[in-house]
């Protein structure tokens, strides 16, 4: 079993500021009418705090603050609140040096959690071990998503 506690990632807060900021200078230039930009102003702030406290600096009650990695591909996912739900690592989890997406499909629900999860989230050593084990574990015989389309029977 691989535990892994989640810490808040500045990369990941850079990175949503940066992107909320762009969205937020394209609404400047369009020509709408100045009701209507400071509306969508207020709603990309709004995500912004809502993402930045979710996922970049994890202290939402819904933050997910530790997995514990199971065998089988399984995974114990705990939020902030002390809630654990079970739940399935997708195959179409995206693994990369500077960025890892694991995708959970809790047992309990329909819907798609994703976890992002940056370097400076976890220590280098079980960052790595992460990687190598949606790499080895899960992203080995794993069946297209019914809801993938036709991209998952390529």
């Amino acid at each position: 079993m691989l535990r892994l506690p989640l810490k808040s990632s500045r990369r990941l807060a850079a990175g949503l500021t940066l992107g909320h900021l762009t969205a937020a200078g394209c609404v400047v230039f369009v020509p709408l009418p100045y009701g209507l930009k400071i509306l969508l102003g207020v709603i990309l702030a709004a995500s912004l705090m809502q993402s930045l406290m979710r996922e970049a600096w994890r202290i939402g009650s819904s933050s997910i603050v530790e997995l514990q990695c199971e065998r089988e591909g399984g995974v114990l996912a705990k939020s902030r609140s002390g809630k654990e739900f079970e739940a399935r690592v997708l195959g179409s989890s995206f693994v990369a040096p500077y960025l890892t997406i694991v995708l959970l499909k809790p047992a309990a629900s329909r819907r798609v959690r994703a976890v992002l999860i940056l370097p400076d989230a976890l220590e280098p050593e079980m960052f790595r071990q992460l990687r190598v084990w949606l790499k080895w574990r899960v992203g080995r015989g794993v069946e297209p998503e019914a809801s993938a389309g036709w991209a998952g029977r390529v």
